[in-house]
């Protein structure tokens, strides 16, 4: 990155990134990279839907401009955008899966403990008390297909903003969030959440919390989706969503990115994206899948990774571009 931060770099790094994770588990990265690519093709209903929308909050005077001007000459550059990270969340989910096998489950004891000690107990259960009933419906969708629609939603919208400085940082933070975070951090801190601690540590140690989680309005619904996972681990399969990991949270990372950048474009509609971001890090000890501190971790982690490419950003746009050499 140093001299000129330039976009074309980052293919390269993602490229990297994918031939690491194909030679860790060729059958996987495979199987995963086809599914991601099937996902793929919901982009046209989310651009429909999206780029209106986005044109009027970010544009209200002249939103029909804003379209025309996000969609002039964009389309070549969402395809590669949208197939490099297929490329790179195949390779993701390639690592995440392969997590128990490089560095057995290991951190939960130590994580549950901190997180009790910090709060004074387990968030989980505080959730519990300040969350009312009419809320778990919501909580369960924003933390689930609203969550996977606007992170495909907002990686599209970048893709298609005239901003190139925007797209350079936004793209080069989500590949480290991904690469730093979600696969070196995620490896280094082994680990499966409350919602799996009984069956990997101690099946006592969160029975309370499971137990309230089973009387809730999803209650079934959560015990189809970690017996889902659960399953998947057991028996080696592939599939989309699939993976055992805790520590840090995704989740959290992909929606601190989003604020972050959003807070950029437009002061209410960040401030919109935060509150999201509070709204899933309550979901995610509400739901059993994260101790409290893998979201604070990355919450602050991405907030760092986000400050540090703008800078890397802002300081190799100043330098002095090399004269060229005379013949």
């Amino acid at each position: 990155m140093a001299g000129q931060f330039r976009i074309g770099a980052l293919p390269l790094a993602v490229l990297t990134y994918a031939a690491l994770a194909f030679a860790v588990s060729p059958d996987t990265y495979g199987t995963m990279l086809q599914l991601y690519l099937r996902q793929a093709t919901i982009l046209p209903i989310l651009l429909l839907v999206g780029i209106p929308a986005a044109a009027l909050v970010l544009q209200p005077k002249s939103p029909i401009a804003m379209i025309f001007d996000i969609l002039r000459g964009g389309a070549l550059r969402l395809g590669v955008v949208m197939a490099i990270f297929c490329l790179g969340t195949a390779a993701f989910t390639t690592f995440k899966l392969a997590i128990p096998d490089l560095v057995p489950f290991y951190a939960d004891a130590f994580l549950a403990k901190a997180d009790a000690w910090l709060h004074g107990g387990d968030p989980g259960n505080f959730a519990h008390a300040i969350v009312p009933a009419w809320a778990q419906y919501p909580l369960a969708y924003l933390y689930g297909p609203i969550w996977f629609v606007l992170w495909f939603g907002l990686l599209a919208f970048i893709a298609l903003h005239r901003d190139a400085a925007l797209r350079r940082r936004y793209f080069w933070s989500m590949s480290l969030t991904m690469g730093l975070i979600g696969t070196v951090a995620a490896t280094a801190f082994s680990s499966v959440g409350p919602i799996f601690y009984d069956e990997f540590v101690d099946p006592n140690r969160f029975i309370g919390l499971m137990d309230k989680i089973r009387g809730t309005a999803i209650g079934d619904y959560m015990a189809q989706a970690s017996a889902y996972l659960l399953t998947s681990y057991e028996t080696g399969a592939h599939a989309m969503g699939t993976g055992i990991s805790a520590m840090p949270s995704m989740h959290l990372a992909i929606v601190t990115l989003n604020a972050c950048m959003l807070s950029g474009l437009n002061r209410y509609v960040g401030i919109l994206a935060w509150l999201y971001v509070g709204v899933i890090q309550i979901g995610s000890v509400y739901l059993g899948w994260h101790y409290a501190l893998d979201g604070y971790f990355s919450i602050a982690a991405v907030s760092l990774i986000w400050w540090a490419v703008g800078r890397l950003a802002r300081r190799s746009a100043t330098l002095p571009q090399a004269a060229p050499v005379a013949a």
